[in-house]
């Protein structure tokens, strides 16, 4: 994946979790709503200003639209996940090619002997790092892969 492509893939899903997180304050907000609505309904039977199966009616109504919007914030939770851990993977990929770059500039530049100590540790710490992240990067596609496996079958 190129540079480019690798940048208007993070984009697209910052965007996506921009639109997701506003979901979820909109979910969150009706969630509370519909739990405030549940504990003023009895209230109102109890000082006759609602007749019973009306009453009723409306908690279970509303009971059932909370169900389907806790439902759909799971849903939702779920979505952010895997948009998090890809956002997760796409920058470790991006910073172990920036590492890369660095590293490849470093071996090429000329090494004089006051340059000489600053520079291998330079080249070291960059090959650590290098190593890690993309350890973790394998990590994080090899599961992301096993779980899309697992789902198919």
């Amino acid at each position: 994946m190129s540079t480019s492509q690798l940048q208007q893939a993070m984009a697209n899903i910052r965007m996506g979790l921009a639109e997701i997180h506003n979901k979820e304050s909109q979910l969150d907000s009706m969630i509370n709503q519909f739990r405030t609505q549940l504990r003023r309904l009895p209230r109102q039977i109890v000082y006759g200003q609602l007749p019973l199966d009306a009453s009723l009616s409306s908690m279970g109504e509303i009971e059932e639209r909370l169900n389907d919007t806790l439902a759909t914030r799971e849903r939702l939770l779920k979505i952010k996940k895997a948009a998090t851990d890809e956002l997760t993977a796409l920058e470790s990929v991006k910073l172990v090619d920036e590492a890369k770059s660095n590293l490849i500039s470093l071996k090429t530049t000329t090494i004089t002997p006051d340059s000489d100590i600053k520079t291998h540790q330079e080249i070291q710490r960059l090959e650590q790092f290098i190593a890690e992240h993309s350890k973790l990067a394998e990590i994080a596609i090899t599961e992301r892969y096993q779980e899309r496996q697992s789902d198919i079958i």
